[in-house]
Parts: structure tokens; sequence; C-alpha cells
């Protein structure tokens, strides 16, 4: 069941043209955090990167990869859901999915199946503990 959650969120980026604030790779990350750990993180309103991080900052984050390494672990082998973080970019990130990750293409307004990148960290969200 919640595989296909996942998937509807992979669904809708493919799907849905990238805008800043409602289809851009660190909400389709939040979402995700959201999914497994049970959290509202991708529930924020902006129309450009400098708007993002300033919504992030107003709540003591720098990048959401700080939010990734604080609500996942980092893991070794991947499967479906887990993040992609790029080293040299904090900026970029992509989930995998069926063996690829799905990230932002080159012009940046769409998102692309990808092969798996070797450089970078990959992590897997943590289970919320309800109790």
């Amino acid at each position: 069941m919640i595989h296909n959650k996942l998937m509807k969120i992979i669904q809708y980026s493919i799907d849905t043209p990238y805008q800043f604030g409602d289809n851009d790779c660190n909400l389709i990350v939040l979402r995700i955090i959201d999914l497994f750990a049970g959290t509202s993180l991708s529930i924020r309103e902006y129309t450009s990167v400098k708007e993002g991080i300033a919504g992030l900052n107003k709540e003591g984050w720098n990048h959401t990869g700080e939010i990734v390494e604080a609500y996942c672990d980092e893991v070794t082998h991947v499967i479906d859901g887990d993040i992609w973080l790029d080293p040299d970019n904090l900026l970029i990130m992509a989930v995998v999915v069926s063996g690829r990750v799905l990230g932002v293409n080159d012009e940046h307004n769409g998102f692309v199946l990808q092969p798996i990148p070797k450089k970078g960290k990959y992590y897997r969200v943590r289970k919320q503990d309800n109790g």
C-alpha cells in the first residue's frame, strides 16, 4: 500500500510541469519524508529558490539536505523511495525508483529517470515512532 503511494508521488512528478513550490526536487524529497515519517514538511509556499531557502531558514534549516539527514539514515544498498543527495550541490537531490533516480533534467524544467549516480550519499527515511 505504501509503495503505491510512493509511486503516486513519483508519477505526479513525471507528469506535472516543473514548478518551484509545487513540483521541484526539494518538494519530492519532502513528500517522500512525509509519506514514510508521517510529517508535513512538504506543506510550504514559494515560487523561487530564494523564497524556498528563506522558508527553510525561518524553520532553522539551511537547506533540504539537513532535513534529509535529520529524518533519514545513510544506506549503501538502495530501494525505491531512498533519497540521493548530490555531493557537489546541496540543492540537488533525487529519489530512487525502479533501479534509477528521478531527477531534474539538464534544462532544469522537468524530471527524468536517470542512472543511479555513483557519487553522493543515499538515505532512507526512518519510520516515525508513534509511541
